[in-house]
């Protein structure tokens, strides 16, 4: 965003200035800079992070220039930047300027810190109607405020109000687009940014984020689209190819998403992550041994990442070795024990060992972490057939049922439950129903209650 507290330039101008200043603070000696060199200075340590730099120059500034406003102005804009909205509030109250609109962007910013929003936007309001020159920009700061403290409709009145000036302003367009993004007004957030992907088709910004927006509504096939438009107009852009892997992946074309994955590689600020991407593609084209390369990549960058552990847990698994598998899962929840899908992981390869109490105490975590599990309540409820818990069982797969009724084979299940539970006269009409779905499901059935073949060849007669 291009506010007016982000629109510092560091041109060579600056940096010697700023090399000037460093060598005396450096040699301990006081020189002489103006304001308009102590504004540079200032502005390039709030943009470099560092507050308590910017206001060692102000108190120099101070020194040199006593009672400059500009000064004064920049004083408060440390503190607002330190989180000090008040002590903020208190200097620009004493500033006595007309219409200076940094001095009245400053105030309202930290009126509205203050929660004063009311006061905030009489701030604003009269400082775009008073304006004469230069609306779009200045509409353009105000809902930069009101968007870094996330006020988003307020924000767009200004972005509207600057739009009827300048109806092709890219920059109100796209700031337009993140606000109807945020209100989850998705279809308008697409509409802006197609309108400046009208005027400029090689935006790459718009193409990019208009792909995010699809992406987030699950629109994958036009997500890909926009993502293409931005790895053909900069080939080097590994955001983009980042993007569009993970919108290949969604669409089940992992070999493409691999491909777009390898582009990135040593190219993204997180590498581990790039890795368990990765691993997961070969999850799904069912190359554990690769999968398990990727993640061991991640935990050679990163240990502490817990997807990667899980990664190694789920190929462990599949490869047929749980305990390996309980050994890596136990490791991705001493890092997030939140992880509802890990705890279900962890109870498959506890059933695979035998190991039925701990299994059973697994799925009783992952639900009690994400009780809208459908396919993990029967599993639990298998286990309670399995140690012939009969009535828990049931009440598993009722809750299952509840969550799902088209779930496979949960006719089925309940039949088994009501029957184990001599509830005959339930039982027979669920297994009826399962049949007409699957007609192995009398084999399935005779499997575990196979004391009930003479009802079952009863009923074949009939």
């Amino acid at each position: 965003m291009k506010g007016y507290n982000q629109e510092f330039i560091f041109d060579e101008e600056s940096q010697e200035v700023v090399r000037r200043y460093e060598q005396a603070v450096q040699n301990r000696t006081v020189g002489y800079f103006d304001v308009e060199e102590l504004e540079v200075i200032v502005d390039y340590y709030l943009n470099c992070g560092k507050p308590k730099e910017s206001s060692k120059a102000i108190d120099l500034g101070m020194t040199l220039h006593p009672g400059s406003t500009v000064l004064q102005t920049k004083r408060a804009k440390v503190y607002l930047a330190s989180g000090d909205a008040r002590k903020a509030l208190q200097i620009l109250e004493r500033i006595h300027t007309t219409n200076d609109a940094e001095t009245e962007l400053l105030k309202g910013e930290a009126l509205l810190r203050l929660n004063h929003e009311s006061e905030a936007h009489l701030v604003f309001s009269r400082l775009a109607d008073n304006a004469h020159s230069d609306v779009p920009n200045l509409c353009l700061d105000i809902a930069h405020v009101y968007i870094s403290n996330g006020f988003y409709k307020r924000a767009l009145i200004y972005l509207e109000k600057g739009l009827a000036e300048d109806s092709a302003d890219a920059d109100l367009l796209q700031d337009a687009a993140f606000c109807y993004e945020q209100l989850d007004q998705a279809q308008t957030a697409i509409d802006y940014y197609n309108r400046i992907i009208d005027a400029d088709a090689y935006s790459l910004e718009a193409w990019f984020n208009l792909g995010l927006v699809y992406f987030n509504q699950a629109n994958y096939s036009q997500a890909l689209e926009a993502f293409d438009y931005v790895t053909v107009i900069d080939e080097e852009d590994f955001g983009g190819w980042l993007q569009k892997g993970n919108t290949l992946f969604h669409l089940n074309r992992f070999e493409d998403s691999l491909e777009c994955y390898r582009r990135c590689e040593e190219k993204v600020a997180y590498p581990d992550l790039l890795q368990v991407f990765m691993g997961e593609c070969y999850e799904k084209l069912d190359e554990y041994n690769n999968a398990k390369t990727c993640y061991k990549r991640a935990l050679e960058i990163n240990d502490k990442n817990p997807d990667a552990w899980t990664g190694m847990g789920i190929c462990s698994l599949e490869l047929e070795a749980p305990e390996e598998s309980i050994e890596y899962l136990h490791k991705a929840l001493e890092l997030d024990s939140e992880n509802f899908e890990t705890w279900v992981y962890l109870a498959e390869a506890y059933v695979n060992t035998n190991k039925i109490k701990e299994a059973e105490r697994a799925y009783k975590k992952s639900l009690k972490l994400e009780q809208h599990q459908p396919d993990t309540w029967i599993a639990l409820g298998n286990i309670y057939i399995d140690i012939a818990l009969y009535q828990s069982a049931l009440d598993c797969y009722l809750e299952a049922y509840n969550q799902d009724s088209s779930l496979e084979n949960i006719n089925l299940f309940l039949a088994i439950a009501y029957y184990k539970l001599s509830e005959y006269k339930k039982a027979i009409p669920l297994l009826e129903k399962a049949l007409e779905l699957n007609p192995e499901a009398s084999t399935i059935f005779l499997d575990i209650c196979p004391e009930a073949r003479e009802i079952i060849n009863k009923d074949k007669n009939h």
